[in-house]
């Protein structure tokens, strides 16, 4: 019997949370933000403005989804929900971010870049002064339908082995009154996060960021 559901249903972060940890996730509107920035947060720096100039066109979530991104968690307390781009693992440029975060209204707040292994890291992103590279481990991303809530799923995932609905319901990672409605073995990666749209007090490169709800 699948017992997942449940625990999620009750706290629906609480799972990413906890997925996050075991792989090392310790270090997951402009002119107010502008107003709020702190010269420690990183904010004002070129990279971060670089940053800014090179994300425009993401920043409402509904812009994003228009180009490939897909919604991968649900809203996380002190961080946001992340957005995915599948096809943008190894970016070249800062323009194309792997992953995408948004506040709750739907606004970006920052950008993640992620990197396979043996995999170059574009310039932008190797002087000495970008810290706060964390790894990833091989997991599955996959969102699920039952009873018209859609939750948002990742699970450890240690085999090359496509998660279908009939995988997922072998491994009772979904109930079988759910409905697949997306699936995607997220690769082994190395990755940084950029708070470039929202000041984030505890630094620039930081996982949790105070200022959000």
């Amino acid at each position: 019997m699948w017992a997942g559901l449940p625990a999620v249903a009750n706290k629906p972060f609480a799972l990413v949370k906890r997925f996050f940890a075991t792989i090392s996730f310790v270090a997951f509107c402009c002119a107010a933000a502008s107003a709020l920035a702190d010269p420690t947060d990183g904010y004002d720096t070129p990279l971060a403005q670089s940053v800014r100039a090179a994300t425009e066109r993401y920043r409402l979530a509904l812009w994003a989804e228009q180009d490939g991104y897909v919604q991968t968690t649900d809203y996380i307390a002190a961080f946001g929900t992340m957005y995915t781009n599948h096809q943008r693992f190894n970016p070249k440029q800062l323009s194309t971010p792997t992953m995408l975060v948004f506040d709750l209204a739907g606004r970006l707040v920052a950008c993640g870049y992620q990197f396979t292994d043996a995999s170059a890291v574009f310039p932008a992103l190797t002087s000495p002064d970008v810290h706060g590279w964390y790894n990833i481990a091989k997991h599955v991303h996959y969102n699920i339908v039952q009873k018209g809530t859609t939750y948002y799923v990742q699970q450890p995932w240690n085999t090359d082995q496509q998660p279908t609905s009939a995988v997922l319901l072998q491994r009772k990672l979904m109930p079988p009154d759910a409905t697949l409605i997306f699936a995607f073995i997220h690769p082994a990666a190395r990755a940084i996060l950029i708070w470039a749209w929202t000041p984030n007090p505890n630094g620039l490169f930081e996982n949790d960021n105070p200022s959000m709800p």
